[in-house]
C-alpha cells in the first residue's frame, strides 16, 4: 500500500511540474492584460512526451544553432554533481568526529551556533562569506579564495564547498549528538566499560555501530537540504551547474519548455545520484571502522 502511494505521490508531483513548467508560455503579461490561455497547456506537455520517444524533446535552440540537450546537460550536471559530493563527503567525515566521537565536546557550541545561523538566509550567508574574503584580501594582500567563478578555468571551489557544508553539518552533528547521548547512556555501554574495554574501543565498535542507522535515516533529508541550497550557492557564485542551463540559458535564448522540464528532472536524477554516492561512502567509512 505505501509502495503505491509513493508511486502515485511520484506521479502527482512529475504532472505538476510539467503543467507548471508551461505556465510561462501561456501566462504572460500583453498591454497591460494578463493573458492565460491553460488550454493550450496540455497539448504542450504532450507535445514534449512525445517528443521523448520521437527523440525531438532532446534537442533545444541555442540562437541559431540547433544542439542536443543532453550532451550538453551533462557537463552542467557533472559540475553541481561534484560540489555536492565533495561538501557532503566532508559532512558525513566531520559529523563522525564532531557528531559521535567529540559529542560531548561539540554539544555546546553545535548548538549555539546553530541558533544564530538558522537565522541567517543562504544569500545573506553567501554575501558575508564573499565579503569576509573581500576584507582579507585587501588588508594582507592575501588571495584566501575566489568569490565567485570567472570561468570555466577559474572556479570557485573553496567558499561554495563551504557553504554547500556548514548548514548541513551543524544539522547532523545536532542530530547525532542526540543518538550519542541516547546510546552512550543504555545499560549494555554500562556493561563494556565495566568489563574494562577502552574508550575507544566502546565508541568504534558498540556507540558508532548503533548511531550509524540514525546517520543512513538523515542522510536522504540532507541530500534534500543540500541540492535544494544548489540553486541559490550556484547562482551567487556564478559556477557553471545545473542552476545556470535552467535560469540563464531560457533569458538567453527564449524560454524552451523542453529545456527547462529535462532541466529541472536533472536535479531530481542528481538527488538520487548523490543519494547513491553518499551511501557507498558511508558504506567505506563503516567498513574501514570496523577493520580498524
Amino acid at each position: 500500500m505505501s509502495y503505491m502511494r509513493s508511486i502515485l505521490t511520484q506521479t502527482a508531483g512529475l504532472l505538476v511540474l510539467l503543467l507548471v513548467a508551461a505556465l510561462p508560455l501561456y501566462l504572460y503579461n500583453l498591454d497591460g492584460k494578463v493573458i492565460f490561455l491553460p488550454s493550450k497547456i496540455p497539448g504542450e506537455v504532450l507535445a514534449f512526451i512525445k517528443g521523448l520517444f520521437t527523440g525531438e524533446s532532446y534537442y533545444y535552440m541555442q540562437g541559431d544553432r540547433r544542439r542536443f540537450l543532453l550532451f550538453d546537460l551533462l557537463s552542467f550536471f557533472s559540475v553541481s554533481y561534484v560540489y555536492v559530493s565533495v561538501s557532503l563527503s566532508i559532512v558525513i567525515v566531520l559529523s563522525f568526529i564532531f557528531g559521535i566521537w567529540l559529542w560531548k565536546k561539540s554539544e555546546k557550541w553545535v548548538n549555539s551556533i546553530l541558533g544564530f545561523v538558522g537565522f541567517i538566509p543562504d544569500f545573506i550567508l553567501v554575501l558575508l562569506l564573499q565579503l569576509f574574503v573581500t576584507y582579507i584580501y585587501k588588508q594582507t594582500g592575501m588571495r584566501v579564495a575566489k568569490v565567485a567563478s570567472l570561468s570555466l578555468e577559474e572556479p570557485a571551489i573553496l567558499l561554495p564547498v563551504l557553504t554547500l557544508t556548514i548548514l548541513p553539518l551543524l544539522y547532523l552533528v545536532r542530530s547525532l549528538n542526540d543518538r550519542t547521548f541516547e546510546v552512550a547512556s543504555e545499560d549494555y555501554i554500562l556493561t563494556a566499560v565495566s568489563k574494562g574495554l577502552t574508550k575507544r574501543q566502546i565508541y568504534l565498535y558498540h556507540v558508532t555501530s548503533n548511531v550509524l542507522p540514525f546517520l543512513k535515516a538523515d542522510i536522504y533529508k540532507i541530500v534534500g537540504i543540500t541540492t535544494a541550497n544548489l540553486f541559490i550557492i550556484e547562482h551567487l557564485y556564478n559556477t557553471r551547474g545545473l542552476t545556470e542551463i535552467l535560469f540563464e540559458y531560457p533569458v538567453n535564448f527564449g524560454y524552451q519548455y523542453n529545456l527547462v522540464v529535462i532541466s529541472l528532472l536533472s536535479f531530481f536524477i542528481l538527488y538520487i545520484a548523490v543519494l547513491f554516492t553518499m551511501k557507498l561512502f558511508i558504506f567505506g567509512i563503516e567498513k574501514v571502522l570496523l577493520r580498524g
